[in-house]
């Protein structure tokens, strides 16, 4: 199958894509490309930070559907979040990292 040579388990993709569709449910006004990149992006976060997340969790294997579901839900405002953090960076990269480094970035 197609997902196993990308080293991905089709269980954890369909729970990511799942929780990409619930978390269109929390967002308004999208236009359909942006609707299908949210579920897209939900579902590629679950897709390959599933098993990073078991790994560094010690969560057992059975909370892996489970994980990769939020995971897909959460996963594009982790991105947006990136973004934003990388869009600063590129405007103020020494504040930038000094503030992640304190633990003091705020929204200015």
């Amino acid at each position: 199958m197609y997902l196993e040579a990308l080293g991905l388990k089709l269980a954890t993709v369909v729970a990511g894509f799942i929780g990409g569709v619930v978390s269109l449910s929390m967002i308004r006004d999208l236009t359909p490309l942006k609707a299908f990149g949210t579920v897209l992006g939900g579902t590629a976060c679950a897709a390959y930070l599933t098993p990073i997340a078991l790994h560094y969790t010690g969560l057992a294997g059975g909370a892996e559907h489970a994980l990769a579901f939020f995971l897909g839900v959460c996963g594009m405002n982790g991105v947006a979040g990136v973004f934003k953090v990388s869009e600063r960076f590129r405007a103020k990269p020494i504040e930038t990292v000094m503030q992640l480094k304190n633990g003091e970035l705020n929204d200015d």
